[in-house]
């Protein structure tokens, strides 16, 4: 069995017109979501933090009228952002988050 399973949830890059954004558990906003997926999100953000630290997300599209608070944990850090980790996602999260996948992946495929 292959226990790497960094691939397992289908991902997509956001255009950088996306008013798509991460925000804290207090409402202040740490960026713009560059990548998202059912598996994690990269927030596009110049706020450190610790790798395997806890964080309460606050997933905000407009757009779609989207305001879902997510636990994540911090992954890794790039020169775009930081990679968090979904530790659960509730149905109606996740739902949400299709929803998001689903918008940018058409009209990236041009359907």
């Amino acid at each position: 069995m292959d226990t790497d399973d960094r691939r397992k949830f289908e991902r997509i890059t956001l255009p950088d017109s996306t008013k798509v954004f991460a925000h804290d558990s207090h409402g202040e906003r740490l960026g713009r979501i560059r990548v998202i997926g059912r598996g994690g999100l990269l927030v596009e953000t110049r706020q450190a933090f610790v790798p395997g630290s806890h964080h309460e997300l606050v997933l905000v599209d407009d757009t779609e009228g989207i305001k879902r608070p997510v636990g994540a944990v911090a992954r890794y850090t790039t020169r775009q952002g930081i990679g968090f980790e979904f530790e659960s996602l509730e149905p109606d999260t996740a739902v949400e988050i299709g929803v998001i996948i689903g918008k940018y992946y058409s009209a990236m495929s041009g359907h």
